[in-house]
């Protein structure tokens, strides 16, 4: 009679601990983890600012809540952190990267330096949209694109390196609107770009349009100590003056074909702050980023620190999905358009 009821109670115990451990949350991979997000920049830029931004909000809404903490990995304009993703990290989540959003050109038109297919990078979202415009020094020659072709010496434009968005969009809008650029390269971070507008060691300065929202631009604007030459376009930037050009309003006709080749050179405007994990990780934990990625865009506390320091709009992002498709897309072009990629981006050497 004892064992058959010790035989009873130790089934039911071993039933019921059965039942709770089926009927309890699964551990998540990311419990007790942390998530080292890499910026492919120094501190103080836009890629810095935006990499910083998701280091505060993504943890809350990935299972587990994981830790996540910034390291800067400035080099190459972007293609050293991005080398590292691809080579080195740990296929496992644990490692994001924010992208330089124009390094993916690079690759097309073959730099050495660059030792990754950004195709095969795992990526996660991108959030806010951001075309180009082209300011330069007031006190500068270099006021208009009709001075800028005039101009005894070419303007010289402040860059990181020959993948950055500065260097792709002045080389670009150059073929289209016939003006000379001098590429003044080497800079680690868009706030020493800003630094040598303000020496003098640059004219000019290419870069996205949310960029006036950040010092010392305000100030410059308020100041007068730069204007606004062109903007992307088609559609005019609500961040810009509305008196500044757009390049389709001032391109000549002949340059229809560059002005399409622009679509693919500036896709990058579309997808303005990427994000991305290793080649090869688990596609259940890509799966956990991109769902915590979109799911973080709409929390309240990220969408107020969004406005204030991107001034994103809380509507323009690709999913992770989106945006490995743009990428696709645009880095598998023919041999011919690969070419024209190289004339305008050629290196000066």
């Amino acid at each position: 009679m004892i064992r058959t009821a010790l035989w009873v109670i130790t089934a039911a115990l071993i039933s019921w601990l059965s039942a709770a451990v089926q009927g309890a949350e699964p551990r998540s991979f990311y419990d007790s983890k942390t998530i080292t997000m890499l910026i492919s920049t120094s501190p103080g830029g836009a890629t810095d600012v935006a990499g910083r931004l998701l280091t505060r909000h993504l943890g809350k809404y990935v299972p587990g809540h994981p830790n996540i903490i910034a390291q800067n990995m400035a080099g190459a304009g972007g293609i050293v952190a991005a080398n590292y993703l691809y080579n080195v990290a740990k296929p496992d989540g644990l490692t994001v990267l924010a992208v330089n959003r124009a390094n993916y050109l690079e690759q097309m038109v073959g730099r050495p330096e660059v030792k990754l297919d950004f195709r095969k990078l795992n990526w996660v979202g991108s959030f806010n949209r951001a075309p180009m415009m082209i300011v330069c020094r007031k006190d500068s020659p270099y006021t208009s694109i009709d001075a800028m072709r005039s101009a005894k010496n070419p303007a010289r434009f402040g860059e990181g390196g020959t993948g950055s968005i500065s260097y792709v969009f002045s080389n670009l809008i150059g073929e289209i609107l016939d003006f000379k650029v001098k590429h003044v390269t080497g800079y680690g971070s868009a706030r020493e770009i800003d630094l040598g507008v303000e020496r003098g060691e640059a004219d000019c300065r290419a870069t996205s349009d949310i960029t006036v929202v950040r010092p010392p631009w305000p100030t410059w604007i308020q100041q007068g100590f730069v204007t606004f030459v062109v903007q992307q376009g088609p559609l005019k930037s609500r961040l810009l003056p509305q008196t500044t050009p757009t390049v389709f309003e001032l391109a000549p006709a002949s340059a229809k074909p560059t002005l399409n080749l622009m679509d693919i050179m500036a896709a990058y405007t579309d997808f303005d702050r990427p994000f991305a994990t290793s080649p090869g990780i688990p596609p259940e934990r890509l799966k956990i980023l991109r769902d915590g990625f979109e799911k973080m865009l709409t929390d309240p506390g990220f969408l107020t620190e969004a406005k204030k320091l991107v001034d994103w709009d809380g509507a323009s992002y690709l999913s992770g999905i989106e945006l490995q498709k743009k990428i696709d897309k645009t880095v598998s072009q023919p041999a011919d358009v690969i070419k024209r990629i190289k004339d305008i981006l050629k290196d000066e050497g």
